[in-house]
């Protein structure tokens, strides 16, 4: 065993306002074929949050933020949250100083090879057997397309979820949908995963990328390599767009995580409704920050689900998108032609675990300058303009022009159950 690097630095307030991602050069000889890496002293410490990547002489290697202290880079296999390949030259070890106390902290890092534990990608669960599926519904849906259930965020053990990517893959299966995507902080390294365990648990697994900073997150979604978080916001959003993928805001107004990037042109999506309006169903934050958006952007929902650590499953809410056939490319397809719906309703089973009720809950479906309010009776659907319309029947067209967006149904506690454009 070999140390390549053992470097001790210190990090205080002054670094964080000068440099917020310090980098630790590591030589990596030509005869390695693994090295592991180590952060000591980050743990313990009051007010101190320290993230952790790696970046290779020619490619961004991973992430894992402040879920790991330590990682393994092999030829072949790597830790959850970051690629395998080795290539001889200057590495580099990345930290972020997310937060720091007043009297800074000193922090090592080890780098020795060949790596001394193996990576772990956690239990491999063997497939659940499915009892619903969201597109069973049949909402209606323009000719030749379908409409589809799912979640646009999650996480697993590729960045902070406690689940593996198969854990997670049954947890979607469990809730009814019929697409998950899987959205890890600053890495693409669950993406060569997914679509063979789509197959396995019958689900189609979409690659997204969770670009995340201090000053907010977006989601890049689609097989267009890694987006650089440390870059300006506006050119995640120009990247993204040249490389053919799709790119939404994410959870704006949620605490420390709202969106402060000031940009000049903005990206085709919003999560207008993320996991934790469910704290509060009469906050009506997100819509107000809509209402300073880009009135052209696709609405969409997202989770985030990472862990147990409250009832919510992935599901909730669930964004509905119509596309010809359940696959990658043609959800991805009707997400950026603005082809979605949002759903909220919920049930907890006996298990404590909250799930999306897909079928019967009240749902918007536009088509054209209408909007089909489906399983609504005795429910308001008001507009982004605050026009209310009290809904008679169970299935009812109501006039509403797309500029007067977004819409959404309330019911007699003013709460949240469908939205859409």
């Amino acid at each position: 065993m070999t140390i390549l690097i053992e470097a001790t630095l210190r990090v205080d307030f002054a670094m964080q306002a000068t440099n917020r991602y310090p980098a630790i050069p590591v030589e990596v000889p030509a005869e390695a074929d693994s090295f592991e890496v180590f952060l000591e002293g980050a743990d313990g410490v009051d007010g101190l949050v320290i993230d952790l990547g790696c970046e290779a002489p020619n490619r961004w290697c991973g992430w894992s933020g402040g879920s790991r202290r330590h990682f393994v880079v092999g030829q072949n296999d790597a830790t959850p949250g970051y690629l395998p390949g080795i290539e001889p030259g200057t590495w580099h070890v990345i930290l972020g100083v997310h937060t720091v106390p007043p009297q800074g902290a000193e922090l090592t890092v080890r780098v020795v090879s060949p790596a001394w534990n193996a990576a772990d990608h956690g239990p491999v669960a063997e497939p659940i057997q499915r009892t619903v599926r969201g597109s069973d519904r049949g909402l209606p849906a323009p000719a030749g397309l379908t409409w589809y259930a799912g979640d646009l965020h999650a996480h697993s053990l590729h960045s902070d979820g406690d689940l593996s990517l198969s854990q997670l893959a049954n947890e979607a299966v469990a809730s009814g949908l019929d697409y998950l995507a899987v959205t890890e902080h600053n890495t693409t390294s669950h993406h060569a995963h997914l679509a063979a365990l789509g197959q396995r648990h019958g689900i189609a697994l979409l690659p997204g990328q969770e670009i995340t900073t201090h000053r907010g997150h977006a989601n890049a979604y689609g097989r267009i390599g890694f987006i650089d978080f440390r870059l300006p916001g506006q050119e995640w959003v120009d990247e993204t767009a040249r490389r053919g993928g799709f790119m939404s805001v994410n959870h704006p107004v949620d605490a420390d995580c709202a969106w402060l990037h000031r940009l000049e042109h903005t990206p085709g999506g919003a999560e207008l409704w993320h996991g934790s309006w469910y704290r509060d169903m009469h906050f009506n934050g997100p819509l107000a920050w809509f209402e300073g958006w880009d009135r052209r952007a696709v609405l969409l929902g997202g989770g985030d689900f990472h862990n147990y650590s409250t009832p919510l499953r992935p599901g909730m809410p669930t964004t509905w998108i119509a596309a010809e056939e359940c696959s990658e490319e043609a959800l991805l397809e009707g997400l950026a032609a603005g082809l979605t719906t949002i759903t909220s309703a919920a049930v907890i089973g006996p298990d404590g675990a909250a799930r999306p009720i897909l079928h019967g809950s009240p749902a918007l479906i536009r088509q054209g300058e209408e909007l089909h309010a489906l399983d609504a009776a005795g429910l308001v659907l008001v507009s982004g303009v605050g026009e209310r319309e009290f809904l008679v029947s169970a299935s009812e067209p109501v006039a509403a022009p797309i500029e007067n967006g977004p819409y959404r149904i309330e019911d007699s506690l003013r709460r949240t159950l469908a939205l859409c454009r």
